[in-house]
């Protein structure tokens, strides 16, 4: 077996404020893992100012996995992933690639090799949801009118980074774009204190609100708006692994966004979902700004989600229209639905 690292670094259209933090671009690597003439791709790129790597402590584990693989061959990576626990993006881009390896190999889309612990095929297609963070009302109520032209059952608007007043006109505005039957969610990316989100959720319930993410940071914090709160909340950046999902779910969160890169790869993404599906919570599934090897992961994720759970909701995938270029041609989204590659592994190769 053979392993490399490949560097990437992709400007986004626009920047794209999240949380009180710009993102301009998205760096990162592409790991490859390439055995019997087979390749699988697996993605490693934190997030600046949300992950609690950094790139260059992710790399730095990157190149001592290149080493060990290259000294103990495919019977060393179960070892290997459970060192990389601690850099979960790093883990991310071993096991995405292991697992995209073992699926070509095969001869198995991804999202069929993952399913079947599950014992059914997975979904064709997922349904996603269109992405909103404009800062004007206006400029929201046009976007969600687009956005349901465009064929999208699910929105999420990014709060949190304006005033609160003019957040709450913000969702007043999307919802009377959207009319009264898609889905409508927030995201807040932990941005606001109790006080803040419990205000700003009781004047928007009558909007129809589905969740809203991450909107105090932290779990038990989260737990304590949601017991309070007349909208419904979710848990996203404070899942960080299998622990956070329990605890969470302990709690009383009924939604978990589960964003495979960040929590350590498919593997940790699936045993998340099985840990909400066995408490009767949901998962939605979410790519992290990723190149397009990161959103054909997510996206195969989704899809063994959607088969294992029956009947699944829209998931966040739907950000490669974000980047100003990309690593290979993304997923497309046609009527806010992903269809899943049939070819085998991830159904892409990096240019």
């Amino acid at each position: 077996m053979r392993a490399e690292l490949h560097p990437f670094r992709l400007a986004l259209r626009a920047p794209l404020v999240t949380g009180g933090v710009s993102v301009r671009y998205r760096a990162g690597f592409l790991m490859a893992l390439n055995a019997d003439g087979i390749t699988g791709w697996g993605e490693a790129s934190p997030l600046p100012g949300w992950s609690r790597t950094t790139l260059l402590e992710t790399e730095a584990a990157l190149r001592r996995t290149l080493d060990a693989v290259e000294a103990g061959g495919e019977a060393a990576l179960e070892d290997l992933l459970d060192g990389l626990a601690d850099t979960p993006h790093a883990r991310a881009g071993v096991a995405g690639a292991w697992a995209d390896l073992r699926a070509r190999r095969a001869g198995q889309s991804l999202a069929d090799r993952l399913s079947r612990d599950h014992g059914g095929d997975a979904a064709a297609a997922v349904l996603v949801n269109a992405l909103m963070a404009a800062p004007e009302p206006s400029e929201v109520e046009e976007a969600a009118r687009e956005a349901v032209g465009a064929g999208f059952s699910a929105v999420k608007l990014k709060v949190g980074a304006a005033d609160p007043v003019v957040d709450i006109d913000r969702v007043r505005a999307a919802r009377a774009g959207l009319g009264p039957i898609a889905e409508l969610r927030l995201d807040a990316n932990g941005a606001w204190d109790p006080a803040t989100a419990l205000e700003v959720l009781g004047r928007v319930q009558d909007c129809d609100v589905a969740y809203c993410e991450e909107p105090v940071t932290g779990i038990e914090a989260i737990a304590a708006v949601g017991g309070r709160s007349p909208v419904p909340v979710a848990a996203d950046e404070s899942i960080r692994g299998e622990a956070d999902a329990r605890r969470a779910l302990e709690l009383g969160v009924c939604t978990l966004i589960v964003k495979p890169q960040a929590v350590g790869g498919p593997d940790v993404a699936l045993a998340i979902a099985a840990l909400a599906r066995e408490a009767g919570a949901s998962t939605v599934v979410t790519s992290f700004l990723d190149s397009a090897v990161g959103v054909a992961h997510a996206l195969h994720v989704a899809a063994a989600v959607d088969a294992a759970a029956l009947r699944g909701r829209a998931h966040g995938l739907a950000t490669a229209s974000l980047l100003a270029a990309d690593v290979a041609e993304a997923p497309v989204v046609v009527a806010g639905t992903m269809v899943v590659p049939r070819a085998h592994g991830l159904g892409l190769t990096p240019r």
